[in-house]
């Protein structure tokens, strides 16, 4: 009788083995072909995880920068946890220290996004799906508020991990344009009635007087009542900074440092002027890559326009920039 009750217990046991190894067996694998195979609360668990039937892992040695230019400046702590401070600019670098390369990632302010929400005392009432520039208006306008933005950003590319933020108020794009000596820009857009130095179809060199009209102007213009243009017009800018940067690093020692000091006053980050200075480096001598943007559709809202992603393509934007094929 003990022989018999041992037995069963052991095929008990066994079975309980091969139970619990076909589960986990279940739990890291996603069938070939399923749909939304990576989900976002499985990408921020993990670092490996299964898309269409393929295994990936994440790249190793990534540095990550979260560049935002703010519409409203906030100088101090008003004592409030709202403000008006929305992102108007979002712009992911990405460097990968192996590889040598910097890709960036520019997202539409009108996306519809999962946003953390703080209450008028700074505490987290939860997440709700708004544009991502709102995320911002949460918190104290300066670094609360910077914090909350990365935390929106890092849960739509599905959690991967930011290390840092870099804030300029948007009043400081002509001082930063000229620090580099302007920007040549070819303009594709019509700025009749706006800005008249900006001729459709010629390439200007962007000074103080014009550089913002080129870099902001959405509503007042004819043919550009999304946000999509302008970003087309943000890319073109970004391009011929990056350029524009590169010389004055290399023909002015301390161009960093002499930078920071002119725009500490527009500028929240948490970042060192020799943290700034190590990403500086790292854009003047990584390849730069073509600047990504995410796949969607801009619709109008109730009130606002409101920009909606591919989810499948944004799963394989995530996928080819943060992780590789396991090997």
């Amino acid at each position: 009788m003990a022989a018999l009750l041992a037995l069963a217990l052991l095929l008990a046991a066994f079975g309980l083995f091969a139970l619990l190894s076909r589960l986990e067996q279940s739990l890291d694998k996603v069938p070939e072909g399923a749909g939304q195979a990576l989900t976002r609360e499985a990408a921020v668990a993990r670092s490996a995880l299964y898309y269409n039937g393929e295994k990936y892992v994440r790249k190793e040695r990534l540095m990550t920068l979260l560049i935002l230019g703010i519409d409203e400046a906030e100088r101090t702590f008003s004592g409030s946890y709202r403000n008006s401070g929305q992102a108007d600019f979002l712009t992911l670098a990405v460097f990968d220290q192996k590889a040598k390369t910097c890709t960036l990632i520019q997202l539409n302010r009108d996306t519809i996004a999962e946003v953390p929400v703080l209450d008028t005392f700074g505490t987290m009432i939860g997440y709700q799906k708004q544009q991502l520039a709102l995320a911002h208006t949460y918190g104290n306008g300066l670094e609360v508020s910077c914090v909350n933005t990365v935390d929106a950003v890092s849960r739509f590319l599905y959690g991967i991990k930011i290390d840092n933020y870099f804030a300029l108020t948007m009043d400081a794009i002509p001082v930063v344009n000229d620090l580099v000596g302007g920007v040549v820009v070819t303009v594709e857009d019509d700025f009749t009635g706006v800005d008249d130095t900006l001729v459709m179809g010629e390439s200007v060199l962007l000074d103080a007087g014009n550089v913002e009209h080129f870099v902001r102007s959405r509503g007042s213009m004819p043919d550009d009542k999304t946000n999509v243009n302008r970003m087309q017009r943000q890319r073109a800018y970004l391009s011929g900074f990056f350029e524009a940067l590169r010389r004055s690093l290399a023909e002015q020692d301390g161009f960093v440092f002499d930078a920071y000091a002119e725009v500490t006053d527009y500028l929240v980050s948490d970042c060192s002027v020799y943290d700034l200075n190590d990403y500086a480096t790292r854009f003047s001598r990584f390849e730069l890559s073509d600047v990504l943007v995410p796949e969607g559709e801009s619709v109008l809202g109730e009130r606002y326009m409101e920009f909606y992603p591919d989810e499948d393509a944004l799963q394989r934007l995530v996928l080819n920039v943060f992780y590789e094929r396991a090997r």
